[in-house]
């Protein structure tokens, strides 16, 4: 391929060399590369090659294969970089590596609405595994709090599937104290901040953790689900824009979605 394909051109060739042969095949294609840089910008776009998460055909230890391939090069690549005392172009790499993690993670995690692909545990314990490598790095990389407690999100969804209710509870604290860190509000009382229009990431932990509280039978677990579903229902209702709009949907049906999954209810509570 030449240096200056365009990014869908990438995407087109990964995908047919996934139809044709499979993770293992884009493996060794993008290994085969001289230029290291642009082995880190088809790992990024490897993930486009495979089917998305509603398609019947998807493949998560394919997922895995690619993602772990690409996270090692970075790594790889990383240490050469510091070997020449190149501190940026290893901050480069790391930070490659942890987003490769961090979509994996995601992609892992059963929580996205219409997404019915079987998972075993050993896609929850990647997922898991992956989220944590992503809590490290971005703290070590100093990316700021709303981007550090995606990480933790990710960690307890994989928690949760496990059935590692205490550990469920903490990631979803971690992430909700470092989501109202982000907006300058205190953690000690987010209740206050759970309403129409306002920060997407903390209404969603609040929901989140109150599903893991309710599963370890606190009963305010079940308020604070329907407080944070609630809460999107109105940022849908008043949005001022598209966009706004757009993101309570995405935050109400996948906290729909994770709630009917682990508790058997709906939005309302009620039995479904």
């Amino acid at each position: 391929m030449a240096a200056n394909d365009s990014d869908e051109q990438i995407s087109n060739t990964l995908r047919a060399l996934f139809q044709d042969d499979g993770g293992d095949k884009i493996v060794a294609f993008i290994q085969g590369m001289a230029d290291l840089e642009r082995r880190r910008k088809f790992y990024t776009l490897a993930r486009q090659a495979l089917p998305d998460r509603t398609d019947a055909k998807r493949n998560l230890d394919e997922a895995i294969l690619i993602a772990r391939a690409g996270i090692a090069e970075g790594l790889r690549q990383a240490d050469l970089a510091r070997a020449r005392s190149d501190t940026v172009e290893a901050g480069e790499c790391i930070d490659f590596a942890n987003r490769l993690s961090y979509n994996l993670a995601a992609d892992l995690a059963e929580c996205w609405p219409g997404d019915d692909t079987l998972r075993e545990r050993r896609h929850f314990e990647a997922g898991l595994r992956a989220a944590y490598d992503c809590i490290l790095w971005r703290q070590e990389l100093g990316k700021p709090p709303d981007r550090r407690a995606m990480a933790h999100w990710v960690a307890g969804m994989h928690h949760l599937s496990l059935g590692n209710l205490v550990e469920a509870v903490f990631g979803f604290e971690a992430a909700l104290g470092l989501a109202l860190q982000a907006i300058a509000a205190p953690a000690t009382k987010p209740d206050g901040y759970i309403r129409p229009g306002g920060d997407f990431g903390v209404i969603l932990y609040y929901g989140y953790r109150g599903i893991a509280r309710h599963l370890l039978g606190t009963g305010s677990g079940m308020r604070q689900f329907e407080h944070a579903c609630g809460a999107f229902e109105g940022t849908i209702r008043t949005a001022e824009d598209e966009e706004a709009a757009e993101d309570g949907k995405f935050g109400l049906d996948q906290l729909r979605w994770v709630g009917l999954k682990f508790m058997g209810v709906g939005v309302s509570g009620a039995p479904q």
